[in-house]
């Protein structure tokens, strides 16, 4: 009975985590540490801001999670099932979905050369770098819309250039965007034909690197594909099985469980040994704050709003 209590309990409890992720939530942004950060990046899978279809995802995983458990508990009766659901909920989309991420990290990077190029276009009609960057906003590329309309916010609230690119940069999270930020942060305050001319190679620079990286994921999408339709074989053949209670029957002791706990693990680490070996490592960003250093940050961690002398400077005062 009291199975079928706590079971009760958790199905209800993730009809409404399903409701209310699939509605949303308007909690305004908090400032992320360190420990935070990595959490993000361990949930979202890459650092820098989630697309909003990720987000919805997760939720959705978790809402399916709590309730799908407590009922394959039930009908099989074997408690292990529930922790093999919770895995199945979280562990499918990442591999059937392997590609997606790479995908999205070329589509932005496709776009930050595109939003270059115009950039560099409009500094050589003799346009200011900022009046550049609000410009551009109109006609920004759709896979960075979000992250140039907050980055010309920023520049209208009136916060340094410096600070403002940086924290265009952190939104991106990308070593190949860290090459052209360094650009515009050190030519912040000048926005002569220099800087016109470096945009542009940058920018020819970065497409060149987007024609390799499809290349590169052409090639992986092969072996992923085998990937999937194996596991996707395995996994029919489980679900299949398991409505004939013979099969599961031995499970249902704590020997059985110990043995489909081992067997669980090890299709598992192979599965993620294989997804690693095609998996692409980001490499390290140029552009990442040191925060041991505290010059140049107010005391109360928020950027300073730019002064009309010191939106001319024409040198930040940090860079690394």
């Amino acid at each position: 009975m009291l199975l079928y209590v706590l079971c009760g309990l958790l199905a209800t409890a993730g009809l409404v985590t399903l409701v209310v992720g699939l509605r949303g939530s308007a909690a305004e942004p908090v400032e992320r540490n360190p420990l935070a950060s990595r959490a993000h990046v361990l949930w979202y899978g890459a650092p820098g801001a989630a697309s909003p279809g990720l987000a919805r995802l997760r939720r959705v995983q978790v809402a399916v999670a709590l309730a799908a458990a407590p009922l394959g508990w039930l009908y099989t009766g074997i408690p292990l099932v529930a922790v093999l659901v919770v895995a199945a909920a979280f562990g499918l989309p990442w591999l059937f979905g392997a590609t997606r991420s790479d995908t999205r990290r070329i589509e932005r990077l496709e776009a930050l050369a595109e939003w270059t190029q115009r950039l560099a276009d409009v500094l050589l009609l003799g346009v200011g770098l900022n009046q550049a960057i609000l410009t551009s906003r109109r006609t920004a590329p759709a896979a960075l819309e979000t992250e140039i309309s907050d980055l010309s916010a920023r520049l209208q609230a009136r916060w340094r250039p410096e600070d403002a690119l940086r924290a265009f940069g952190d939104q991106l999270a990308d070593a190949t965007a860290d090459k052209v930020l360094a650009a515009l942060l050190l030519r912040a305050g000048d926005s002569g034909p220099g800087l016109a001319r470096a945009l542009a190679d940058l920018a020819g620079s970065v497409r060149e690197e987007v024609r390799q990286r499809r290349a590169i994921e052409a090639d992986r999408a092969k072996h992923r594909t085998t990937i999937r339709w194996l596991v996707g074989i395995i996994l029919f053949v489980i679900v299949a099985g398991s409505f004939n209670t013979s099969y599961t029957r031995p499970y249902g002791t704590a020997l059985g469980q110990v043995v489909l706990a081992v067997v669980a693990l090890a299709f598992v680490a192979v599965i993620a040994w294989m997804r690693s070996l095609a998996a692409h490592a980001p490499l390290p960003r140029i552009l990442e704050p040191d925060r041991r250093s505290k010059a140049g940050r107010p005391l109360d961690g928020r950027p300073a709003a730019a002064e009309p002398e010191q939106a001319a400077d024409p040198q930040p005062k940090e860079f690394r």
